[in-house]
């Protein structure tokens, strides 16, 4: 399930300050949808995540194959830590992307540009 049904602009500087909402405090995903929220910049165009989303849904229905928006340098490593930014998003199976369980490789990027 994407956090962009979770997001809202007004949520981060609550969550930077420590604050969090009950919902939140009890999801099961609260780590990662915390992190999605604090890895989106206040000045990325909104529009632009929502449009990819969309992309994920067309692809989902058009297909027949579950597609999700996925973090290409992921948002917990050890090593890099990405952002919710368009150009660190891409529209892959959710197949793939349970594949990829968090994991970054710098040599895959390279090629997938």
């Amino acid at each position: 399930m994407s956090v962009a049904k979770y997001y809202n602009p007004s949520l981060r500087p609550w969550l930077i300050q420590g604050v969090e909402p009950d919902w939140l405090r009890v999801h099961k995903r609260r780590t990662y949808i915390r992190q999605a929220i604090l890895a989106t910049p206040s000045w990325v165009n909104r529009n632009h995540l929502k449009r990819l989303h969309e992309y994920a849904r067309f692809l989902t229905l058009a297909t027949g194959v579950e597609h999700v928006v996925d973090h290409i340098i992921p948002l917990n490593h050890p090593d890099v830590c990405g952002l919710t930014v368009p150009w660190n998003l891409r529209v892959i199976t959710r197949a793939q992307n349970a594949s990829k369980s968090g994991k970054w490789n710098p040599y895959q990027l390279e090629l997938s540009l």
